[in-house]
C-alpha cells in the first residue's frame, strides 16, 4: 500500500519529535482546533494547509528542526507574527512556528535591545520605554519585530533613527545547511550587509540585537509624540491635497503620517482621513498643522501619546483572517494630480464592486528623509520619504 504524499510527510515528520526537546510540539492533525489556530494568517489569500506545524521552544529545537528538514529534503517556511503572505506552505512541507520562542531584553547602558524569535512590536516598544528607550518600529502592534527589521522597516521615527534595518547590530542565523552563525561586523560581515534590508532570504534568524535611543531624542522629556487625526469629506480632496503637498515638503517641522481615502462604518460616506504625527515638542504640532486646521475639517483632534502606545487601537486592522492585501511602493514625491486620479479609480472600484467598500487607499509621508547610516547595506530606500 502506497501512502499519499501528505501522509508520507507526516510519517517522516513524526521522526522529528524524537530529536527535539519534549516541549517542542509537532502538530499534524489539520482538523484540530489547535492546528487551525496556529495556521491562521493576517490574510487568507493563498493560505495553504501544511503537513505539520512545528512549535520549537528553544534555539536548539530550531537548529535541529532545520537540520532535519535539510537532511530529509522536506521544504518548510517560518512564521513569526503571521502577517506575511509567504509564511504558508501546502501539504508537501511544514511550518516552523516561532510563537513559543519569544523574548526581548532592553539594555539601557548599551542602548540596545535583544529580540528573540516571534517577539511582536508592542512588547518590544514597552520593554524599551520601561528602560527609557525607543527604536524604529512599524505601525502595527501584532507585527513580528524581527521580520520588520530584516525587511527594511519604515516608521514614524525614521528621520531620527533611520530605517529599521539600519538598527541591526548583530544576529544569530540558522543557515541553509543548518549551521548556527553569529553574524556581526567581525564575523560574517557580508551576511550582516545582506540581512540589513533583505534578511528574509539568507537563513532563519533566531535573534537580533538592535540599536535603541534615549526617549529624549523624541524632542521632549516625556517620551511622547503628538498624534492626531483630521477628517474631510472626499469632495474637498483637491484643496486638502494641495495643502498636504505644502505641508509634506516643509522639512522645518517633523511631520509624518498617512492620508487615506476611506468609507468608514456606519455611514460609509467616502472621506479623507489624515492620521498625523509630530516628533518634537508636542506644543509645536498645532503650528505645524495649522494649514489643516484652517481648512475647518469635520474632525480635528490630537494630543500627546507615549511612543510605546502609538499603534494602540488598530487591533481590527491587525486581526487575522479575511481576504485582504497590503500593497506598498516607494515614491520620491507627492503628485496632487496623481493622488486625485487614484481617488477616482477607487471610487470606480467601489461602484463596480460594492464589496470593495472595505478597502482604502493610503499615502504615507515624512517631511524629513530617514537618517542615513554610516555603513552600506542591502537597503536602498534612504532617498524615499513617500509610500503608497
Amino acid at each position: 500500500m502506497t501512502l499519499n504524499p501528505n501522509m508520507a510527510i507526516i510519517a517522516r515528520i513524526s521522526e522529528l519529535q524524537a530529536i527535539v526537546n519534549s516541549s517542542c510540539q509537532v502538530l499534524t492533525d489539520s482538523t484540530s482546533e489547535k492546528f487551525r489556530g496556529y495556521a491562521k494568517r493576517w490574510s487568507d489569500i493563498d493560505r495553504q494547509t501544511p503537513a505539520a506545524i512545528v512549535l520549537p521552544t528553544t534555539e536548539d529545537d530550531i537548529i535541529k528542526t532545520v537540520q532535519w528538514a535539510v537532511q530529509e529534503s522536506v521544504p518548510f517556511v517560518t512564521r513569526s507574527g503571521g502577517h506575511s503572505e509567504w509564511s504558508t506552505i501546502d501539504s508537501r512541507g511544514f511550518i516552523i512556528d516561532l510563537s513559543l520562542y519569544s523574548g526581548v531584553e532592553a539594555n539601557k547602558d548599551a542602548q540596545t535591545a535583544t529580540l528573540k524569535g516571534s517577539i511582536l512590536a508592542k512588547p518590544v516598544a514597552v520593554a524599551l520605554a520601561d528602560a527609557g528607550l525607543f527604536t524604529a518600529l512599524g505601525n502595527g502592534n501584532t507585527v513580528g519585530a524581527i521580520p520588520y527589521f530584516l525587511g527594511g522597516g519604515a516608521s514614524i521615527v525614521n528621520s531620527i533613527t533611520g530605517y529599521g534595518s539600519d538598527q541591526i547590530v548583530s544576529a544569530r542565523v540558522v543557515a541553509a545547511n543548518g549551521e548556527l552563525l553569529d553574524v556581526n561586523q567581525q564575523s560574517h560581515p557580508d551576511l550582516l550587509w545582506a540581512i540589513r534590508g533583505a534578511g528574509q532570504f539568507f537563513g532563519l534568524v533566531t535573534q537580533l540585537v538592535v540599536k535603541a535611543y534615549p526617549l529624549t531624542e523624541l524632542g521632549n522629556d516625556r517620551g511622547v509624540i503628538w498624534a492626531g487625526s483630521f477628517v474631510f469629506p472626499q469632495a474637498r480632496a483637491k484643496e486638502v491635497a494641495l495643502v498636504m503637498k505644502s505641508l509634506m515638503d516643509n522639512s522645518s517641522y517633523a511631520t509624518a503620517g498617512l492620508i487615506m481615502t476611506l468609507a468608514p462604518p456606519p455611514h460609509r460616506n467616502p472621506c479623507l482621513v489624515i492620521a498625523a504625527r509630530y516628533n518634537g515638542n508636542p506644543a509645536d504640532a498645532e503650528v505645524a498643522y495649522k494649514p489643516l486646521y484652517d481648512l475647518k475639517p469635520l474632525v480635528a483632534k490630537g494630543g500627546e501619546v507615549p511612543i510605546q502606545n502609538v499603534s494602540d487601537g488598530r487591533e481590527a486592522i491587525g486581526g487575522k483572517g479575511g481576504y485582504k492585501r497590503f500593497g506598498i511602493v516607494g515614491l520620491r514625491q507627492f503628485d496632487v494630480g496623481a493622488f486625485l486620479e487614484t481617488i477616482k479609480v477607487w471610487n470606480s472600484l467601489i461602484a463596480e464592486c460594492p464589496d470593495a467598500i472595505d478597502t482604502g487607499f493610503y499615502f504615507q509621508w515624512d517631511s524629513r528623509f530617514a537618517k542615513a547610516p554610516d555603513f552600506d547595506s542591502a537597503l536602498s530606500l534612504h532617498d524615499i520619504r513617500f509610500w503608497q
